[in-house]
């Protein structure tokens, strides 16, 4: 089946790229230019990923990818102007599985919107057939000191407390905990999380690293869950 993508984003000549562009891949879209617009469509359902700007005309885009989010599992890319660190960290940390800042190459925008739903596929179950086994094939919880990784719900625990990690921060923790013992270089945490389509900004997986950081830092035993060998990559210390 093809996918269905939302684009929301309020430029003509952007939007005409980006509708060309998902076309040439092979996939469907709708187009809407407002945030409200955006929530309305989603709500008639039928979408695989979204792919969004945060500069609306009528509300913060921030807001309608926390409304998205807040309903859906799907697979949301942030497409934006907005290039600094901090907007990037902040779209993550509200739970936008990917950031491509603009001006962008389509080649890329179309690989890495393939691996997002490749992701999203298999963490549903549905596999693309022989190698297709990812990190979270075991749906078994597992145990990394005083907290446990649960698959299912996509959350760490530890002493009744519990966090929930997005999409990306959960194939990150995953292949940490798949490892533990050895260090996690960053081309395979790319790897694992882009296949072929790594985006060009490495610096990234840092980001990611950070945000989950933040959240077990709220958990018994999670503030120094994961260590850092600098130059060399990251390892769970239990």
């Amino acid at each position: 089946m093809t996918a269905r993508i939302l684009l929301v984003e309020d430029d003509p000549a952007l939007l005409s790229i980006l509708t060309a562009a998902i076309g040439f891949g092979g996939f469907t879209s709708d187009a809407v230019k407002t945030g409200l617009e955006a929530l309305k469509a989603f709500e008639r359902g039928g979408f695989d990923a979204v792919l969004m700007d945060l500069g609306l005309p009528d509300m913060d885009g921030g807001e309608v990818l926390t409304a998205l989010r807040g309903v859906s599992d799907v697979p949301i890319i942030v497409v934006s102007g907005r290039g600094t660190e901090r907007d990037k960290i902040q779209a993550l940390d509200i739970g936008a599985d990917d950031y491509i800042a603009k001006p962008f190459l389509p080649g890329e925008l179309l690989a890495r919107l393939r691996a997002a739903l490749r992701r999203h596929r298999r963490s549903r179950g549905g596999g693309e057939g022989e190698g297709a086994a990812s990190p979270d094939a075991d749906r078994l919880p597992v145990r990394l000191g005083s907290v446990t990784l649960d698959p299912l719900r996509r959350s760490a625990e530890a002493g009744g407390r519990e966090v929930i990690l997005n999409e990306t921060e959960y194939k990150v923790m995953a292949l940490l905990a798949r490892e533990r013992g050895s260090i996690v270089g960053r081309q395979e945490v790319l790897e694992t999380l882009y296949g072929e389509a790594p985006p060009r900004e490495t610096r990234i997986v840092d980001v990611y690293i950070s945000n989950i950081r933040k959240k077990l830092a709220g958990l018994e035993g999670g503030e120094d869950l994961i260590a850092t060998y600098r130059g060399r990559g990251w390892m769970i210390r239990r």
